[in-house]
């Protein structure tokens, strides 16, 4: 039986026979049954983690529970979450929601539902511009 020390790790790995990926790498030693192995300071993964400015350290994230997240927002009671109830309105529409004009609407209620829906500034300012047809393949066409 052959016993291998990693001397970065601390790892041990024991096989029969020679391992020849093992023999080849430097930070595996072969190591005899009563030798005390050491792990040598490789001067990169003894050092310190620094994170540099302006850099997400996740280490620093405190993963938050269902419960805790509760205590935060007691306006849902304390009991188990639910989803937001959505309204409707007389013809069975879902307030709130912006379906798009019907396909033949005319073109200043194709621009009016773009400018809704659009939230770039610079894609708004487009709207102008744009034809009928155009506003139809950009935001849907309805029916």
């Amino acid at each position: 039986m052959t016993t291998y020390f990693n001397q970065r790790t601390g790892d041990t790995v024991t096989m029969n026979g020679r391992s020849a990926r093992l023999d080849a790498l430097d930070n595996w030693k072969v190591v005899d049954g009563d030798e005390e192995p050491q792990i040598v300071n490789d001067g990169v993964l003894s050092r310190p983690t620094l994170t540099a400015p302006g850099v997400h350290d996740p280490s620093a994230d405190v993963p938050t529970t269902n419960e805790e997240l509760r205590e935060e927002s007691p306006e849902t009671g304390g009991g188990p979450a639910v989803g937001q109830e959505l309204t409707t309105t007389e013809d069975g529409q879902i307030a709130g929601v912006d379906k798009p004009p019907a396909r033949g609407a005319s073109k200043a209620e194709w621009q009016d539902y773009a400018r809704r829906m659009e939230d770039d500034a610079e894609r708004q300012s487009d709207i102008e511009g744009l034809t009928k047809e155009q506003l139809v393949e950009r935001y849907g066409g309805g029916s």
